[in-house]
């Protein structure tokens, strides 16, 4: 199960939710926040537990793929803000919004995240890509996820959000020649339901 950074401890903390079945996550009027309470939530629901947001959503969440929260304000069980690094996002007019989504996974969310333009057009690429080797192996006979993919990854996000790491299980995954590209694919998809990143986006348009 999930463990997060406890300030308090200055260590990882098992969330336990306080309503069996449900993880109730709130976070503060911040867009990097927000993305990492959306990111939370996703993976909770990975876990079979049913996943409540609890925040006013900002501008830009949307964009960034941060689904609606269900509430906005109540007790919750974790509580994003804290501990978030700081962001102060760049326009990414012209690119993919989801972009900037890929940029902040790429940093481990505690750590502070300075921005350019640049490093926008660089993750616009990179997402350019990933998804155009996704809508490649759509193409193949579908095959079973890796399990072993899916497992270390989920792994890594665990152990207190290590999207860095888990993003680099795509990346071994998109150069490993043992796995059939029908497998790459359904492991790629399974992930991205919890990264949240629109892989299939290109599938059946080239």
């Amino acid at each position: 199960m999930l463990r997060l950074y406890d300030p308090g401890t200055g260590r990882l903390t098992e969330i336990v939710p306080a309503r069996p079945g449900v993880v109730r996550v709130a976070s503060t009027d911040d867009l990097r926040a927000q993305v990492v309470g959306d990111l939370i939530r996703r993976l909770a629901s990975r876990h079979r537990l049913r996943a409540l947001g609890i925040w006013n959503t900002v501008p830009g969440a949307s964009d960034l793929g941060v689904r609606p929260a269900e509430l906005t304000s109540g007790p919750a069980d974790v509580h994003v803000g804290p501990t978030v690094g700081r962001w102060v996002p760049v326009p990414w007019d012209g690119l993919d919004p989801l972009a900037a989504r890929l940029a902040l996974l790429e940093t481990h969310y505690r750590a502070d995240l300075p921005h350019t333009r640049t490093d926008l057009a660089a993750a616009d690429s990179s997402l350019t890509a990933l998804r155009r080797r996704v809508a490649g192996w759509a193409e193949s006979p579908g095959r079973p996820p890796e399990r072993a993919y899916v497992e270390e990854a989920v792994a890594y996000l665990d152990a207190d959000l290590d999207t860095p790491a888990a993003l680099s299980c795509l990346s071994r995954l998109a150069e490993d020649d043992s796995v059939p590209p029908g497998a790459k694919f359904e492991t790629a998809v399974e992930l991205d339901m919890i990264l949240g990143l629109d892989l299939v986006r290109l599938v059946g348009r080239l």
